[in-house]
């Protein structure tokens, strides 16, 4: 079964904020198990608890259990999803937000961040995960959410904070004319008609088919967004698109040829399918911003991509023709963290990844990621992650291989360097 990222760890309801049932609906391998295991739910014994937890009594449990054996989503039932650590309501017929989605909202963050007041859209949005992700994560962001289901906005009410403004129509023409915003981020129906019927169960009889397919070749919804993009970004924006690795290509033509956008380029995610588009209008710098933000932006992006390859702060500096001392300082005033901090959470992040995903030994990922010595590595991991690499990998991969997404724990989720301790001396 498809699944799309709720978190489903021992006494969820009774330590999140959900309903806790005080052990009278029943625990243990007990009949809700066995019925969710006979209707075909691999991790039926999780799935129970998270059904206990969530009913206020034994008639709502055995209605729950009931949608469930159905086949209707797990978040839909029990009415919220967990998002990169973050819980989010969501509600029946409205799109459930999948784990792959974390790749934008990772994008989306990292581009609002570097911004100040940043004013952020979310298009196609759903119960908006990219707009409640950013608002909680950027400081006085004031994002926006637009789709054309009204059902599907007023879940996302309950995601935004009271000042978000929300925008019901089709496509661009939910917006006011003029609105223009730093960061557009969209995962636009992009499923081909005729993989519907390769589609789980969940999603073909349980979410909305408006929010899955994208026209015969998938890319309708995101073609349409890329041809009014020019209007609605402001100077230096971005417009970030989840999309299939396989549709990247001709996207990225669909850019090219409105002859009104900026540079185009993409990052492909952990499960080498899913790619998001960045899609820059005009210069990056926005109007009356630091002449060498433009500069920082460089080095920022150099480091996403060739973070595996053996950089420093001098050699960054020296490609964009500023001192190692002038590109440290005004890269931490403008993202929060010094250059050398943010390449090692980069290194880190790919580490996490490759040790929940390869056999590789502990030596190898670290050549792999860009460290040159296995006790900085070791080191640099343990205080990011908390536990060293080896430990991380016995605990960390074993846990989750295998498991889908509506249950996998926050362990996967990277620190970043900002957040963990000691990360101020870097």
């Amino acid at each position: 079964m498809l699944r799309s990222g709720i978190a489903a760890p021992r006494g969820l309801a009774s330590r999140a904020g959900g309903r806790d049932t005080g052990g009278m609906i029943g625990t243990g391998d007990d009949a809700t198990t066995a019925r969710l295991r006979a209707a075909g739910c691999v991790f039926a014994e999780e799935e129970a608890e998270l059904l206990r937890g969530a009913a206020r009594d034994a008639a709502e449990l055995e209605a729950m259990t009931r949608r469930r054996e159905a086949g209707e989503f797990l978040e839909h039932v029990v009415g919220r999803v967990e998002v990169m650590g973050e819980r989010l309501a969501v509600g029946p017929g409205v799109f459930v937000p999948r784990r792959r989605t974390e790749l934008l909202i990772g994008e989306a963050v990292r581009a609002a961040a570097a911004r100040r007041a940043p004013r952020v859209l979310e298009m196609c949005a759903g119960a908006a995960p990219v707009a409640a992700l950013v608002a909680r994560r950027v400081p006085g962001a004031l994002v926006h959410a637009a789709d054309g289901d009204a059902a599907a906005l007023a879940v996302a009410r309950r995601n935004l904070p009271p000042r978000a403004r929300l925008h019901h129509g089709d496509g661009w023409a939910a917006l006011p004319q003029g609105e223009r915003f730093d960061v557009i981020a969209a995962v636009p129906p992009y499923v081909p008609h005729e993989r519907l019927a390769l589609m789980p169960r969940e999603a073909r009889e349980h979410e909305p088919r408006a929010a899955l397919l994208g026209g015969e070749d998938g890319l309708d919804h995101v073609r349409a967004l890329i041809a009014g993009a020019a209007d609605h970004l402001a100077p230096g924006g971005v417009l970030l698109l989840e999309m299939h690795r396989e549709q990247c290509r001709a996207a990225r033509e669909a850019a090219h040829a409105t002859g009104r956008l900026g540079p185009v380029d993409q990052v492909l995610g952990e499960d080498g399918s899913t790619v998001v588009l960045r899609v820059h209008a005009g210069p990056l710098a926005p109007a009356g911003a630091p002449a060498d933000l433009v500069l920082l932006r460089r080095v920022r992006d150099r480091m996403d991509r060739e973070h595996d390859r053996p950089l420093d702060v001098e050699a960054l500096a020296a490609g964009v023709h500023l001192s190692a001392g002038h590109l440290s300082r005004r890269f931490r005033e403008e993202f929060g963290e010094s250059p050398y901090s943010y390449l090692m959470t980069r290194r880190i992040e790919r580490a996490m990844a490759l040790l929940r995903s390869t056999d590789r030994s502990v030596t190898d990922i670290c050549m792999d990621v860009g460290f040159t010595s296995p006790g900085t590595f070791s080191t640099r991991f343990k205080e990011l992650v908390g536990v060293p690499p080896s430990a991380y990998r016995r605990h960390g991969a074993e846990v989750l291989d295998g498991m889908p997404p509506c249950i996998a724990r926050r362990i996967t989720r990277p620190i970043r360097n900002r957040e963990a301790p000691g990360a101020a001396t870097s």
